[in-house]
């Protein structure tokens, strides 16, 4: 719990399965306005509510698809917020990763089960477009890592790509370990995982979307309404390559991708 002189906040965290609890008593303790990120607690909120003004962050969910809005210019509901176009990311992290690795003919894919499956079958499609066999690993928590890892290895994948997901975001360390080990190259979604040491990450800049909640946060609590308030979808992707974990992998990242790159981590 945060509070200021004029303002009160609630902070829930918890596992998939207790997130309709976690909705409900937020949902019923007279809150003015909530914030979430993912599409687990995007549906729990749903299902809880729609009268109470919900703004999102969510790279899983198409919300018109879903029913929680009529449209991205006007909602015309109780949310608002960043979404993602999922197919046409998914097969653009997918043709990085084979710009990167012309001769990758494997990927496997770590995905967390709990969330929407849409970027899941995107990616599919996609790796059908580019030749690639996707090889899905479902992760429920830190346990599941080391026999996805096996078996990406039994299977011959030559990279990792790991699909968004705060669970898997929490439990990065270990994934980047594992990855390690087995010398298999990780394709990541946000920078904080190059930096740490996968090889490649490409996606959404979090600050950017950060700023845009706050933003949508002030106008809501000011007065707008969320129905009027149009969904947006990110404006700038970072694409961020670590040259140390290159030359440890043995990959020569290609000189196009390194003329785009925003950040080269040395």
């Amino acid at each position: 719990m945060s509070k200021a002189s004029n303002l009160h906040i609630e902070y829930r965290f918890g596992e998939p399965e207790q997130l309709p609890g976690m909705a409900a008593q937020l949902v019923s303790s007279g809150l003015e306005l909530i914030t979430c990120g993912s599409s687990g607690p995007v549906r729990a909120l749903m299902t809880a509510t729609r009268t109470v003004p919900v703004v999102a962050v969510d790279l899983e969910t198409d919300p018109i698809a879903m029913g929680f809005a009529a449209s991205l210019a006007r909602p015309g509901g109780n949310l608002t917020g960043t979404f993602l176009d999922l197919p046409d990311f998914s097969a653009k992290r997918l043709e990085i990763l084979k710009e990167t690795m012309p001769m990758i003919k494997r990927v496997a894919a770590l995905w967390d089960p709990a969330l929407d499956r849409s970027p899941v079958t995107a990616l599919e499609r996609a790796a059908g477009a580019l030749g690639l066999q996707l090889i899905l690993a479902p992760v429920r928590s830190k346990i599941d890592l080391s026999s996805a890892f096996k078996n990406a290895l039994r299977m011959k994948a030559s990279a990792v790509m790991v699909m968004q997901s705060p669970r898997l975001d929490a439990i990065r360390t270990e994934i980047l370990r594992l990855g390690s080990q087995a010398g298999m190259p990780i394709f990541a979604l946000f920078g904080f995982y190059t930096a740490e040491g996968a090889l490649l990450s490409y996606g959404p800049n979090v600050d950017e979307m950060t700023v845009r909640l706050a933003q949508y946060v002030d106008k809501i609590l000011n007065g707008a309404k969320p129905s009027d308030l149009p969904i947006q979808t990110p404006e700038r992707f970072d694409l961020v390559l670590n040259m140390r974990t290159a030359k440890q992998l043995g990959i020569a990242l290609p000189s196009s991708l390194l003329a785009r790159a925003d950040n080269l981590i040395h």
